[in-house]
């Protein structure tokens, strides 16, 4: 079975599949420099908009042509909306995922301020190759173009990341957090 497959066999229903979420958190913290010994991402709720990034390639490139002014068409709108919509709907398990993953010593939270947490990943926990085979070559890609793109994305509070990600296309009118 190729890579791809045995990703797809590992997911159940991809928005709530906690293998799904866990692996990309691990990739978005990885990928954004988050670890015990250097850095942490301020608001783990901002990982709940990352994963769709991160797992699909598309709302990067649409990233890319909005931030190159092309004009953006209905369809991308629509993906850029689905994906928000998800993400809204994630954050409780994402919130039940940190707390497991803690849990497990394998995500270390710094700061517990709130429903906001500074979360970095306990690197020497997670085996090595997870973080350099190449069955998550493509996300690992994925979110090395979101930070090119989003400059600033681990200390960006969440509404200015809505803002780049979302509001500024006009997914949603009004800003949900604040």
């Amino acid at each position: 079975m190729d890579e791809l497959g045995i990703k797809k066999r590992m997911m159940f229903i991809m928005e709530e599949d906690y293998n799904f979420l866990a692996y990309n958190t691990f990739i978005i913290l990885n990928g954004l420099g988050c670890n015990r010994k250097k850095g942490k991402l301020k608001d783990h709720r901002k990982i709940s908009f990352l994963i769709d990034f991160v797992a699909n390639g598309k709302l990067v490139d649409i990233l890319e042509k909005s931030n190159r002014n092309d004009s953006i068409n209905s369809v991308d709108l629509e993906i850029l909306n689905r994906s928000y919509t998800n993400a809204l709907l994630r954050i409780k398990t994402i919130n039940q995922l940190i707390y497991t993953l803690t849990n497990e010593d394998l995500i270390y939270v710094e700061n517990r301020k709130l429903d906001r947490l500074s979360v970095s990943l306990v690197k020497d926990n997670i085996d090595l190759e997870f973080f350099k085979g190449d069955l998550f070559k493509i996300e690992r890609g994925n979110i090395k173009r979101l930070k090119e793109e989003v400059k600033r994305i681990t200390i960006l509070d969440i509404s200015n990341l809505l803002e780049k990600l979302y509001y500024k296309h006009g997914i949603i009118d009004e800003q949900l957090f604040s």
